[in-house]
């Protein structure tokens, strides 16, 4: 019960909701997102099929960063029923023979990125998952690019 009641108080500490924007629904699952940072954004996010059962998912991905790609580091933290189940940090762009093309893109430049990845190689239970996704344009996490709170509800178990 602590733990519940100390991550409603953590995450809604941090989050500043500017309305929920959603990107999929379907029988299966819906995902919805909000922006966590006061900046405005021109940004586009598509996932389709909006499906656990697919094998492979193609993301588009369309915006006007604010800063240099030239370093981009990540954050992506997974919550279910309070308990921080995916805690990953990732490099992204390092500044020399990046893998992503999207890597190197200048502060107001438009960026369009599609891709597809693998789906999920675990089950999750059905329920609400939070993921909290940041971005920065620098080593420090006071180079804040992108703050995104993603909701992602599971309608079927498997």
């Amino acid at each position: 019960m602590f733990q519940l009641v100390f991550f409603i108080l953590f995450t809604s500490g941090f989050t500043e909701s500017q309305g929920k924007n959603v990107l999929c629904r379907s029988s299966e699952v819906e995902i919805s997102y909000s922006f966590c940072d006061s900046a405005d954004h021109i940004f586009f996010l598509s996932i389709v099929p909006c499906s656990f059962s697919e094998g492979r998912w193609k993301v588009t991905l369309l915006g006007i960063p604010r800063s240099d790609l030239i370093f981009l580091e990540g954050s992506v933290n997974l919550w279910y029923d309070a308990v921080n189940v995916l805690p990953l940090k990732k490099v992204i762009c390092h500044g020399f023979d990046d893998e992503y093309s999207f890597c190197g893109t200048l502060k107001g430049e438009t960026l369009n990125v599609t891709f597809e990845f693998s789906g999920l190689t675990m089950q999750l239970p059905k329920g609400t998952y939070t993921i909290l996704l940041r971005l920065f344009s620098g080593p420090s996490e006071n180079n804040l690019l992108m703050c995104m709170n993603v909701t992602l509800l599971k309608k079927l178990d498997g």
